[in-house]
């Protein structure tokens, strides 16, 4: 449920827009895995050494540049639902997006509590993959019959807008 409209969902509605489904999904679950890994494998290690406020800051900027590029990048003669674009872009984008989230934290924490790494990780991932689904489902079924001009102008309004609030909650001292 924390996951429920979080911005990682909304990089794999968006971006099963522009891309197969299938790649969007495997590269969403492909970044969730890493940072759900990272989260009940080394959990108390990564929090140490690396703060919550650097981790925000390189989002915040990802997702910026994600956004620009996306606002400049020229179409393409071929159609971008070819080849792993897709697949990489999700994955990167939900990678450092959910590097810090609260569910990242959630399972962090559940798993310091339980003992239990695999129950954790295998019900966190149950949980993202169904929050996924939808979010791709939705983005490839719906959005993707936007004009691709709009469509690529909200995604990349979206990216950019998700990336300042990341910095402006950073310099207001929320994260």
């Amino acid at each position: 449920m924390a996951e429920f409209g979080d911005k990682t969902q909304l990089v794999s509605l968006t971006l099963a827009s522009r891309y197969p489904p299938l790649q969007v999904l495997g590269g969403a679950m492909t970044g969730l895995a890493l940072v759900m890994g990272l989260a009940v494998g080394a959990g108390g290690l990564v929090a140490a050494y690396i703060p919550a406020a650097v981790i925000s800051a390189a989002s915040g900027i990802l997702f910026v540049i994600m956004g620009l590029l996306t606002l400049l990048q020229r179409e393409r003669e071929t159609d971008p639902r070819s080849g792993k674009g897709g697949f990489y872009q999700t994955a990167a984008l939900v990678f450092f997006a959910e590097l810090g989230d609260k569910t990242q934290m959630a399972a962090l924490l559940l798993c310091a509590h339980s003992a239990r790494p695999v129950a954790v990780f295998i019900g966190a991932m149950a949980g993202m993959f169904l929050n996924h689904s939808l979010a791709v489902f939705l983005g490839g079924r719906f959005i993707s019959r936007l004009p691709p001009l709009t469509l690529k102008r909200a995604t990349a309004v979206l990216f950019i807008g998700m990336g300042l609030i990341m910095l402006l909650l950073l310099a207001l001292g929320r994260v």
